[in-house]
C-alpha cells in the first residue's frame, strides 16, 4: 500500500515517514503542488494531509487537486492537532474518510485504515 503524506511542517512531515516506512511505501511533500505534481504520474492507496498548510492552503484544497486528477481511487484522511465535531462532518462530507490526531503514528494510521 502507498500511502502520500503531505505536511508543511519538516519535522512532521520527516517522522511521519519513519513512522509509516516501517509497514508502507510512503512518498512526503511539503505542498499541495509538489504532491500534484507527484501524482500526475504515481498512484497511491491513501492520502495523509495535515489540515493547514502554508500560504491558506487547507486539506480539502489538497483533496480537492487529486480527486480532479485521480478520481474517488484512494482514501483519504486529515492529519491534524485538533479539529471540533462539525468540523469533522465538514471534512467528511467534502470526501474525506475520516480524522487521524496528530501526533501521527503507525497504529493510529492502522486503524484509521480499518474502515
Amino acid at each position: 500500500m502507498k500511502i502520500l503524506v503531505i505536511d508543511d511542517e519538516m519535522l512532521d512531515l520527516f517522522l511521519a515517514k519513519k513512522f509509516l516506512e516501517a509497514e508502507f511505501q510512503v512518498e512526503g511533500f511539503t505542498t499541495k503542488e509538489e504532491a500534484v505534481q507527484w501524482a500526475k504520474n504515481n498512484s497511491f492507496d491513501v492520502l495523509l494531509s495535515d489540515y493547514y498548510l502554508s500560504s491558506g492552503v487547507h486539506a480539502h484544497d489538497v483533496l480537492k487537486a487529486l480527486l480532479d486528477l485521480k478520481g474517488k481511487t484512494f482514501k483519504s484522511f486529515v492529519v491534524t492537532n485538533y479539529v471540533d465535531s462539525e468540523k469533522v462532518n465538514q471534512l467528511k462530507q467534502a470526501g474525506f474518510n475520516g480524522v487521524i490526531d496528530k501526533p501521527l503514528d503507525l497504529k493510529k494510521v492502522k486503524k484509521a485504515l480499518e474502515l
